[in-house]
């Protein structure tokens, strides 16, 4: 008798009934449950097919299920009558929980076929899609565990959840349009309108209004896509004057807004259904202001002055009625109000929507939809939320029982135990009450799915940030960890990394070891320690945070600090001028920054771009774009001087200055800039090569988002003979300083320890 134990996704995806199968076939007898450490074997047969049964479990298992461990010990024999599927059993350990999985091929084909039971049904589902981590309230993963407890099933549901051979076994969600969830339509205030819910959710985006779509995770805010003044609308209620909109997209129609491999369209169509970054297909004029469209159907202020657009497909069963060939491109955001989390009811939404398409399963566990930005080499999680969450990440060392806190903005925690973490889904940025109820409310559940009980937290050096309170509230063992250490740390956590290696981190601000803010970093350094042996020179930034919303003011007082003209600048005021004079002749309010992202925003200002900007990045951003996806690598660069641990970039300041005033265009600037980022980190990094005799390389931080550096550093330093690793299934911004936080508290641990 083989006694088989598995953990990993095998929960609430069909393993069950596969197990079953594979018995059946096999000819053997015994058992299989769920309990909260996994599902348990029993098999009892000759040698060779429960040898077959093993081989078959780990090559044929179910598409959405993911084995962790797989442990099988060789007992004696017991006597069973037959192969059963057991009631699920509370045991020692935890299990891991499925993710929400984009409605499947097959529950689509009956969704489309009139004669199908579930036909034009909006929650149709079976093992291998649907809601999991959104409905559950406890493992085991069971009915009467999740919000589909409220309807009972009727005989027709029942028969196919209770016959093993059937893809509904024991899918939790299972209903039907007689006695599962439904929808209904309400208006602003909430009260119903009759008639069919979906024709009027239609209706009222044909006709320029905003609908609140209540989906899987939460929900979001709708309108045309094609339509200038609905988008205007929207933008005025969410206060989001410039940041793109994410559009979900008809299959069949969406190679006319953008350009889309082969790759590309399979992973848009995968159970994980995320939002892809991909750059339009149209010629865009980057600064067009007006109404009129050009040669795309999409309107020009749904991602304006951007050559790249955020799409996805339909994943919920409702949203293949509502986004088809008649109305093909849809705006689907997230639906919240500033700085608060996804909503999950809809009175949060009263002054943004005119209607709401609702429905009745409650979302006990919110999360955002995932991004990924793809590259030349590999695609980027930029966020990590529906779809992945709460899959955990192995990592390369045991750790204690321990909480990241995560940083300020996109934040995230992590909880590890042993080599497992669980990254929560995107949370949100700290600013708002209702984001720090739902951080805690979400650490909560994980501590009680995953049953760890933090022994260790860490957190970032920032004192301001409400992650670092919270952290210091907890009252256990406290490591405050670096921010750009952190960065490095997760991604050297993603790639299985346990040894020294050559980091470099650029992003916007991070508190550094001397009070100052950091951004543009190279270190040796492990999990445990780091040197800093090169960063940017400190450049002074008046105001701090009022300085990071309006870049003009970083640029004047680069360029005073330079020596250099500030006369052609844009978009600054006399009166700004002379309090920043006064700042720097005191040195009132004035913070020193080796920030990569402050320089960009500098370069972008000097440009004239965006002297203001709305959104976190916009500036450096439109300096990207400028690029126009082009090779930079044969671009002449700007000078700069490496000093000991100083990189110099105040000669790059004073030969961009120049080109501006002599009229060069935007275009050959932004591309000789970015050409010189590649060719200083190169050089530093030779230098650290040198030095330390390593050759693997990490690259992390938010700047690493932008496409034209993250693919010229990979290209060039691969070149050089370094073995890169770059952001992949972890980003490269704030939403992974938790899982870094993890790795480094515990090494810091353990180094006191020896």
């Amino acid at each position: 008798m083989y006694k088989i134990k598995i953990n990993g996704i095998v929960q609430g995806v069909g393993f069950r009934p596969f197990i079953y199968k594979l018995a059946i076939e096999q000819n053997l007898k015994g058992f299989v449950l769920n309990s909260t450490s996994g599902v348990k074997i029993e098999a009892v047969g000759d040698k060779s097919s429960l040898d077959k049964f093993i081989k078959r479990i780990k090559k044929e298992l179910p598409a959405a299920a993911d084995i962790k461990e797989f442990k099988v010990d060789e007992l004696p024999d017991k006597l069973y009558d037959n192969f059963k599927i057991k009631r699920s059993a509370i045991s020692d350990g935890s299990t891991l929980i499925s993710p929400d999985l984009a409605v499947c091929e097959k529950c689509q084909q009956e969704f489309n076929d009139p004669k199908d039971q579930r036909f034009k049904y909006a929650f149709i589902n079976c093992t291998n899609c649907g809601p999991r981590y959104s409905i559950i309230e406890h493992t085991p993963y069971d009915r009467p565990v999740t919000s589909m407890k409220e309807f009972e099933m009727c005989d027709y549901c029942k028969k196919e959840y209770s016959d093993p051979l059937n893809r509904r076994f024991h899918a939790q969600p299972v209903a039907c349009p007689d006695c599962g969830p439904h929808l209904k339509f309400l208006d602003k205030d909430l009260s119903l309108i009759s008639g069919d819910p979906i024709a009027h959710t239609i209706k009222a985006i044909k006709e320029g209004k905003i609908v609140g779509i209540k989906g899987i995770g939460g929900f979001h805010i709708a309108c045309d896509a094609t339509n200038f003044e609905a988008v205007k609308h929207l933008r005025k209620r969410k206060n989001r004057p410039d940041k793109p909109f994410a559009v979900m997209a008809c299959e069949d129609k969406i190679h006319e807004i953008v350009k889309v491999t082969k790759n590309q369209k399979a992973l848009l169509k995968s159970p994980k259904a995320p939002i892809l970054i991909l750059p339009r297909n149209d010629s865009i004029d980057l600064y067009k202001t007006d109404n009129s469209s050009g040669d795309s159907p999409i309107a020009p202020n749904v991602a304006p002055q951007n050559p790249n657009l955020g799409v996805f497909l339909p994943y919920a069963p409702h949203h293949f009625q509502i986004v088809n060939s008649k109305l093909p491109f849809v705006i689907m955001t997230s639906g919240n109000n500033q700085n608060e989390p996804i909503a999950t009811e809809p009175e949060i939404l009263q002054d943004l929507c005119d209607y709401f398409l609702e429905h009745n399963r409650a979302i006990l566990n919110r999360s955002d939809d995932s991004i990924i930005l793809p590259t030349q080499k590999h695609n980027i999680l930029i966020r990590r939320s529906r779809g992945f969450v709460p899959s955990p990440c192995n990592l390369p060392f045991k750790t204690k029982s321990t909480l990241g806190c995560g940083a300020e903005l996109k934040l995230t925690f992590s909880l590890s135990n042993k080599t497992k973490l669980f990254l929560s889904p995107y949370i949100g940025n700290t600013g708002s009450k209702e984001t720090m109820d739902f951080y805690q409310e979400t650490f909560t559940k994980y501590k009680k799915w995953f049953k760890i009980e933090p022994e260790l937290i860490a957190c970032d050096l920032q004192p301001d940030f409400m992650s670092t309170k919270f952290a210091e509230s907890l009252n256990l063992p406290l490591v405050k960890v670096q921010h750009h250490h952190a960065h490095v740390s997760a991604i050297m956590a993603e790639h299985q990394i346990d040894e020294k290696v050559i980091g470099v981190a650029y992003d916007g601000t991070g508190l550094g070891t001397d009070n100052t803010i950091w951004g543009g970093e190279i270190f040796i350094g492990d999990h445990g320690k780091f040197d800093r042996i090169f960063h940017l020179n400190y450049m002074p930034l008046p105001g701090g945070d009022a300085a990071i919303k309006h870049p003009i003011r970083i640029a004047y007082a680069y360029l005073k600090k330079s020596g250099l003209s500030t006369e052609y600048l844009k978009g600054i005021s006399k009166f700004e001028k002379r309090i920043i004079d006064k700042q720097i002749q005191n040195n009132f309010n004035i913070f020193q920054t080796s920030s990569m992202g402050r320089l960009f925003d500098c370069v972008s200002a000097m440009l004239g771009l965006f002297p203001t900007i709305t959104f976190e990045a916009q500036s450096a951003m439109a300096l990207e774009y400028l690029c126009e996806n082009e090779q930079v690598l044969d671009c002449e660069p700007y000078s700069y001087d490496i000093t000991n641990e100083i990189i110099d970039i105040q000669p790059c300041i004073k030969e961009i200055t120049s080109d501006v005033q002599r009229g060069v265009e935007s275009k050959t600037i932004s591309k000789k800039f970015h050409k010189t980022i590649i060719d200083l980190t190169v050089n530093s990094v030779e230098k650290a090569r040198k030095r330390s005799g390593l050759k693997k390389v990490v690259l992390s931080g938010g700047v690493m988002q932008n496409r034209i550096l993250l693919n010229g550093l990979i290209k060039k330093l691969s070149r050089n003979n370094f073995t890169v690793y770059a952001p992949e299934n972890l980003s490269p911004n704030d939403s992974s300083i938790s899982v870094g936080q993890v790795m480094i508290a515990n090494r810091k641990i353990e180094q006191k320890r020896d």
